[in-house]
């Protein structure tokens, strides 16, 4: 080979191992494109979808939740909240949540029957002496078996929250004992317990949606509904009701849940995010439920609405009429064990 043929074959190979090299340069930020389309760059968006004001303690607790998510993922998971039954009642939300279309829902315990047949214990009249054995058992043995339930359901519980204790308001006449109940036709929510609460004490028992109670309150399509404080202003059902009765005869929770499918397509750093955000709101919400029902009895004295207040007889009479409530749940699988659960956080 001469020194000129050489030479260009020398610059040959030069110029092949240029080309491979730019070739090579230039796949690299592709493959590195294609592997970060499903890594951590992706934006996710969470509708949360509920049934209350915004004003009330899950309605900002809800806010809340969405501003810190927002903050800590650095915008990198969008929640958008829609308040006040804005994409249905909470049965609805929560199947919708089931088929991908919402990702989040704190609907309260009495609609979940529905979809683990176990939260009826929740319907049960004096379930809890206050709210620290409510607390406590929520978040201890009772709600380990519930989530375990809701998770073969594709949904995720990620805490539970506080709406306190239920009380009676009608427009018939003051319910000064369960007696006084006999005859009313009271608005129940879709759960079978509370159907047949307000039967064993000749009460009705109409399963109405929560956003249509306060027309058919006005309308007197019923006498009179159960709801704890927040629910009753917040939804001015003061203005279509003329007596109070302070029953604290049963206790409403809200379960905050997201679609599991969703909660696993997040990468580990943001699920565990998401994870933190919620057990930081879960206790600030408590709390705020709490600090509000002074404020909700002001508000309510100041409405005219005539109070009244069961005592420890009326509590203990009305326990021996709904009997049968706890007998119909101990059907339930699993029943005793979770009110056992209960029993030991007393």
């Amino acid at each position: 080979m001469n020194q000129v043929v050489k030479s260009r074959f020398l610059f040959l190979v030069s110029l092949c191992a240029v080309f491979m090299l730019v070739v090579g340069c230039s796949q690299s930020p592709a493959s590195s494109e294609d592997g970060g389309s499903n890594g951590s760059d992706e934006q996710y968006t969470i509708k949360f979808a509920h049934v209350v004001s915004s004003s009330t303690a899950k309605g900002q607790a809800a806010e809340k939740f969405g501003e810190l998510i927002e903050e800590r993922t650095d915008g990198q998971i969008k929640v958008e909240i829609y308040p006040d039954s804005q994409l249905g009642a909470d049965r609805e939300i929560t199947e919708q949540m089931q088929s991908g279309s919402i990702q989040m829902n704190a609907p309260f315990t009495g609609v979940l029957p529905s979809f683990v047949k176990q939260f009826e214990i929740f319907d049960l009249p004096y379930l809890f002496p206050d709210k620290d054995v409510a607390y406590n058992s929520m978040h201890g043995e009772l709600g380990d078996i519930l989530n375990e339930k809701l998770s073969e359901q594709g949904l995720r519980a990620l805490g539970y929250w506080d709406g306190g204790f239920k009380h009676f308001t009608n427009s018939s006449h003051p319910v000064e004992s369960p007696e006084d109940l006999d005859g009313l036709k009271m608005r129940a929510s879709q759960s079978p317990l509370l159907i047949s609460q307000f039967q064993a004490l000749n009460a009705g028992g109409v399963s109405i949606d929560f956003s249509e109670l306060y027309t058919a309150l006005q309308t007197k399509t019923v006498d009179g509904q159960e709801n704890p404080l927040s629910n009753i202003v917040s939804k001015k059902f003061y203005e279509v009701q003329d007596y109070l009765t302070l029953s604290g005869h049963g206790y409403m929770g809200y379960v905050l849940l997201i679609s599991d499918n969703f909660y696993q397509k997040l990468p580990e750093d943001l699920q565990k995010t998401v994870d933190e955000v919620a057990s930081e709101v879960n206790e600030w919400q408590w709390e705020l439920a709490s600090s509000d029902e002074e404020k909700y009895m002001e508000t309510l004295e100041e409405s005219g609405i005539e109070i009244s207040e069961f005592d420890e007889e009326d509590k203990e009479k009305f326990l021996e009429k709904t009997e049968k409530v706890y007998e119909e749940f101990k059907k339930v699988e699993g029943s005793q064990e979770m009110l056992d659960a209960i029993e030991a956080e007393k």
